[in-house]
C-alpha cells in the first residue's frame, strides 16, 4: 500500500535535511568520504530501500539537495544576523564606527560558522565541473552571496556609504562572500588559533577604500594614487640610515649624476607619462640601480621636483638678462606655473613633498636649482622699490614658491577666478598688472 502524498513529502524532506546534518558535522571522515546511500539513510533514520524509492542514485539526490538547500531557511541571512545581534554581543557606542563595524562583522561571521548549509556548499565545489549540477550550483552560490551581503548592505545604508567605482553590487557580493566563507572554513579547521574579530579587522580597511560618502565622487584609483610613492618613502629612510653608517673610504655619487639622470628621465617622459613611470623603467634607461635612484632622489616625488627644477632652471637662463626686478620676477613665476600646469602629475607630487608624505632628494647633488635665481629677482624688486622695502626677501620668496605649487595644481582649477600670486605681489607693494601682459615676455623652451 503506497504511502500518502503528505507522508511521502515529509519523508523526502527528512532525507534531504539529513544531507545538511551530514555535512554540518566537520569530522574528517565525513568530509573525506562524502555522500553514500548508507550514510544518508542512517542520518535520516530510514532504510536504504526508502532512499532508493525517491532517488535511483546519489547523483540525483545531490541535484535535489542543491535545490532543497536554496529553499531552506538557512539562506535567510538578514533575519539570522538580526537575531544573532540582539543581545548576543555587547553593543558599542554608535560614535565608535570602526568598533561597530568589527562587532557587526563578528555577528556575520558567527552566523556563517554556524550555518548548517555551509559545509554542504563547500562540498559541492568538488562537483563544480559536473554539467548536471553546474547550473544549480552556480545559482546556489549566487543566492548565498546575495543573502550574506543583504545585512551588510543595510549597514552600509545606515552608515551613509555607497560603493566606490569600479566596484558594483555584484562584485562586492563576491568579495564579501568569498572572504566570509574562506575565513569560516579556516575557523572550522582550527578554531583555537582564530581571533574572533579577524573577519571584521580584515574587512574594515576594505570598507574604508571600497565605499564612499555620497559627496565623494573619487574612484578607487584616485584615492590610492599615493601608493605610487609610499614604498619609496620607507626605502629612502632605510637608505638614509645606511648612508649615515658609511665610512669615508666608500665612493660617493658623482656631482653630475643628478643632472644626467634627470635629463634622461625627461627624455623618457616624451614617451611615457610621469604617472605611469616606474623606478624600474628609470633604472633601465639611466643605467643606475633602483637602490641608487632612491638614494639620490628619495622618492618619485623627489624625481618630480628635480624635473621641475631642471626645466625651470634652463628656462630661467633663457630670460633676457636686461629684464630686472618685478618684471623679471613675474616672468619667472609664469615659467614655474607653466611647468606645473603642463604636467599635473608633477604638481601633485610637489604637494606630497610639501605635506611631508615622501622623501626629499639629495639637494647637495643638485647643480640646477632655480631657486637662487628666483630669490635674486625678489631682492632686485625690493631694491628697486617695486616691492615694500621692509619685506624679508628670503621669506617672501619662499612664500611665493610654495604658493606656486598650489596654484599650479588641479586644486587651483576650482578657484580659477582668483590669482593668489598676484594677490601676494600687490599685498607686498607691487603695482597691479594683468598676467597676460607678461606672457609675451616668457621665452619658449623646447625640451
Amino acid at each position: 500500500m503506497p504511502l500518502p502524498a503528505e507522508r511521502q513529502s515529509t519523508t523526502r524532506a527528512k532525507i534531504l535535511d539529513a544531507g545538511f546534518a551530514l555535512w554540518h558535522d566537520p569530522a574528517t571522515s565525513v568530509l573525506a568520504n562524502g555522500f553514500t546511500v548508507a550514510r544518508i539513510a542512517t542520518a535520516a533514520g530510514v532504510t536504504r530501500s526508502t532512499f532508493y524509492s525517491y532517488w535511483p542514485s546519489t547523483e540525483e539526490y545531490v541535484l535535489d539537495l542543491v535545490t532543497h538547500l536554496s529553499a531552506s531557511d538557512s539562506m535567510n541571512y538578514p533575519s539570522i544576523v538580526a537575531e544573532q545581534t540582539n543581545g548576543a554581543h555587547p553593543r558599542v557606542a554608535t560614535t565608535d564606527i570602526p568598533q561597530a563595524i568589527v562587532e557587526s562583522c563578528r555577528a556575520h561571521f558567527d552566523v556563517a560558522v554556524s550555518d548548517e548549509s555551509f559545509g554542504l556548499r563547500l562540498a559541492f565545489l568538488s562537483k563544480a565541473d559536473d554539467p548536471a549540477i553546474a547550473t544549480s550550483l552556480r545559482d546556489l552560490y549566487r543566492q548565498a552571496e546575495r543573502s550574506q551581503y543583504a545585512p551588510f548592505l543595510i549597514s552600509l545604508d545606515n552608515w551613509g556609504r555607497t560603493l566606490r567605482e569600479p566596484f558594483d553590487e555584484s562584485m562586492m557580493q563576491i568579495v564579501f562572500s568569498s572572504l566570509l566563507e574562506g575565513l569560516a572554513s579556516r575557523y572550522r579547521i582550527d578554531p583555537d588559533a582564530f581571533p574572533s574579530d579577524l573577519y571584521g579587522l580584515a574587512l574594515l580597511p576594505l570598507l574604508i577604500i571600497l565605499t564612499r560618502r555620497s559627496d565623494d565622487d573619487r574612484n578607487l584609483y584616485e584615492i590610492v594614487d599615493s601608493l605610487n610613492s609610499w614604498p619609496a618613502s620607507g626605502l629612502a629612510a632605510k637608505l638614509r640610515e645606511r648612508e649615515s653608517l658609511r665610512t669615508h673610504e666608500e665612493p660617493v655619487i658623482a656631482a653630475t649624476s643628478m643632472r644626467e639622470i634627470t635629463t634622461s628621465i625627461r627624455r623618457l617622459l616624451a614617451r611615457v607619462g610621469f604617472g605611469d613611470l616606474t623606478m624600474e623603467e628609470i633604472a633601465v634607461v639611466t643605467g643606475y640601480s633602483e637602490v641608487t635612484l632612491h638614494q639620490i632622489f628619495g622618492s618619485r616625488s623627489g624625481i618630480a621636483l628635480c624635473l621641475l627644477f631642471l626645466n625651470s632652471y634652463e628656462r630661467y637662463q633663457a630670460v633676457d638678462p636686461t629684464i630686472q626686478g618685478l618684471e623679471r620676477l613675474r616672468i619667472l613665476l609664469n615659467i614655474n606655473l607653466g611647468e606645473l600646469r603642463r604636467n599635473p602629475a608633477i604638481g601633485q607630487n610637489m604637494m606630497l613633498l610639501l605635506s611631508g608624505h615622501t622623501a626629499h632628494p639629495r639637494t647637495d647633488l643638485i647643480d640646477f636649482d632655480p631657486r637662487p635665481m628666483f630669490d635674486e629677482a625678489v631682492v632686485q624688486a625690493i631694491e628697486r622699490g617695486e616691492l615694500r622695502r621692509d619685506l624679508d626677501a628670503k621669506q617672501f620668496s619662499a612664500v611665493l614658491q610654495r604658493t606656486l605649487f598650489i596654484e599650479g595644481s588641479q586644486l587651483a582649477e576650482t578657484t580659477s577666478d582668483i590669482d593668489a600670486i598676484e594677490f601676494l605681489l600687490v599685498g607686498a607693494g607691487a603695482t597691479p598688472i594683468h598676467t597676460s601682459e607678461t606672457s609675451n615676455n616668457v621665452p619658449d623652451f623646447a625640451l
